[in-house]
């Protein structure tokens, strides 16, 4: 019995695609996707209101996302607020601590 389950879980894992896997979210709005995470990068191409993309990755607090176009257009950086879909934002930005993970008293901070 137990192989017949492993067997059963490896089809379903060489079926599954990478789409539907990856973190989908969509533009609130027309917006601008640039070549960098700030607006001093140059404009790479534009999202159309309620247009799906996939987040690459995000900066720190999502303020700057990386997003793949579904229709095979550029790849860009986007202000994540502006994105809607806080659980593909949520897979892809850095986990922040609200303390020191190694120092979780505070002992060795910097005076």
């Amino acid at each position: 019995m137990p192989k017949l389950l492993l067997a059963a879980l490896l089809a379903a894992a060489a079926f599954a695609t990478p789409a539907a896997a990856a973190p989908i979210a969509r533009a609130s709005g027309v917006l601008v996707m640039r070549a960098g995470p700030g607006d001093m990068y140059p404009r790479v191409d534009r999202l159309a209101k309620d247009e799906r993309v996939t987040v690459a990755s995000c900066t720190r607090f999502a303020r700057w996302c990386l997003v793949h176009q579904l229709d095979g257009g550029p790849s860009g950086w986007v202000p994540g607020s502006y994105l809607v879909g806080s659980a593909a934002k949520n897979a892809v930005t850095p986990f922040e601590f609200s303390f020191d993970p190694l120092d979780p008293g505070g002992f060795f901070r910097r005076r």
